[in-house]
């Protein structure tokens, strides 16, 4: 299946973010998304620049927690910086017309989602504007309801082919 044909049959709201806005601008937006686990900052031709999770959102506001950093280091820390200093300038994008196991497997999305807790796949145009979000929930979703044509009976947890 394209992502192109994924978006249409799974429709999400991609959240997004312009780079000069506050860290608790970006943290009220994930919040008020109960889904909501990734933001992607847009420059100002509506291009995917930069990647902000919730996880990295909430480690850095929630840094008064961790004794280990001076009053000033904190202050700087949560006052100081924009979303567009603290976000991933590494964006993995999948292109509209990518085939979804091409996603999943070329761009080592495994990996990615380790090293930076990416739970939505951005998927942009030519000129990476974002098209929409691929979540990674709904992959998850998708793969249990049907594995390669088999449905899986979660009562027995036995495989039934077609």
């Amino acid at each position: 299946m394209k992502t192109s044909e994924w978006l249409k049959t799974h429709p999400v709201k991609a959240l997004t973010v312009a780079g000069d806005r506050s860290l608790q601008h970006a943290a009220r937006l994930l919040l008020d998304d109960p889904e909501g686990r990734d933001l992607f900052v847009l420059n100002a031709e509506g291009q995917v620049c930069g990647h902000l999770g919730f996880w990295h959102v909430a480690t850095l506001l929630l840094a008064k927690l961790r004794p280990t950093l001076s009053l000033r280091e904190l202050f700087e820390r949560i006052t100081l910086g924009s979303v567009a200093d603290h976000m991933d300038d590494q964006v993995m994008c999948a292109g509209v017309d990518e085939d979804i196991d091409d996603v999943l497997y070329q761009h080592d999305l495994f990996q990615q989602h380790l090293d930076r807790r990416v739970e939505d796949i951005p998927v942009v145009d030519g000129q990476r504007r974002l098209l929409g979000v691929i979540r990674l929930s709904d992959l998850l979703r998708d793969a249990i309801s049907t594995d390669n044509g088999a449905v899986i009976d979660e009562s027995e947890g036995i495989r039934k082919s077609d």
